[in-house]
């Protein structure tokens, strides 16, 4: 009988073991809508638009054509609605510490286009502040942001052309100082930015290499010197970059610390498109395969 009750025991414990690795492989990279734009972790389609969930979903935004409608948890009717006008939203993304999401904007005019980044209170208020870049080429948007909450500093990527893919980048601060951040490439896929330190992180597409900007304009690339490599995404300060195949595939994911060499922490079964691979959450390591 006690045989028995161990052999159970053995069983329970190495069942609950390999839940826990499935789980773990899935908690780090995940497949992501294909979307640029679309890189809030908690979204979903609904009718009509798109849903956003804040941090512990007491809110959700629903992105329409026409509008954003703001829900908090167990009210049929929104507390806040927003009218786009002749304005389209390219992202939205609720902040990961408080309830407060950028939202950007673009709007096409006669000859240029003008694209604006919204702070975006879930209740209304007072001063949200904004950001808005003008007179650039007709169909303009902007596809990615990286900012920290820690330094007060967010990075705007702007894709101003697409045959082929053309992307600027914008910094704004605390100071409300915005200007143009001029980067050695201009087919670059995504950015990413430290939580405490001004250092902005770009890959270039066609290169295959990855590069870290600093605060006083020097830069230097990070990535290792042989294979063609992406930016997958910056999580607590761990720098998690994917090798990629001569199709442009992940074959494998790399992390460092700042200042540090990338080591190999997995090799993916099977090549993955990059629009798929992102960091979920803050604070966990990817696990070895």
């Amino acid at each position: 009988m006690n045989g028995q009750r161990w052999k159970l025991a053995i069983w329970v414990v190495a069942s609950l073991f390999f839940q826990g690795l499935i789980y773990l492989y899935f908690d780090q990279v995940l497949l992501a809508p294909t979307s640029s734009y679309e890189v809030s972790a908690a979204t979903e389609t609904v009718t009509g638009g798109k849903a956003y969930y804040s941090r512990d979903r007491q809110y959700t935004a629903i992105v329409k054509a026409h509008g954003v409608d703001i829900y908090m948890a167990q009210q049929k009717e929104p507390v806040r609605t927003i009218e786009l006008h002749d304005k389209k939203v390219s992202y939205f993304r609720w902040l990961k510490d408080r309830d407060l999401a950028l939202m950007a904007l673009h709007e096409d005019g006669a000859n240029d286009s003008s694209v604006t980044l919204r702070q975006i209170h879930p209740l209304g208020a007072e001063h949200e502040l904004a950001e808005t870049v003008s007179k650039l080429p007709r169909g303009s948007h902007i596809v990615d942001v990286a900012y920290s909450t820690a330094t007060n500093v967010i990075y705007m990527q702007v894709q101003v052309a697409a045959n082929p893919e053309q992307f600027r980048v914008y910094r704004t601060d605390a100071n409300r100082d915005l200007k143009r951040v001029y980067l050695n490439a201009s087919r670059i896929g995504r950015i990413a930015v430290l939580y405490d330190q001004d250092t902005l992180f770009y890959d270039d597409v066609v290169a295959g290499t990855i590069t870290a900007r600093h605060v006083d304009g020097s830069w230097e690339v990070i990535s290792p010197p042989v294979g063609k490599y992406r930016l997958v995404g910056v999580d607590n300060n761990v720098i998690y970059i994917a090798r990629v195949n001569a199709e442009g595939l992940a074959t494998a994911i790399y992390t460092a610390r700042p200042k540090g060499k990338f080591q190999e922490e997995r090799v993916l079964q099977t090549p993955v498109d990059m629009r798929q691979v992102t960091v979920k959450e803050l604070g966990k390591a990817a696990t070895k395969q």
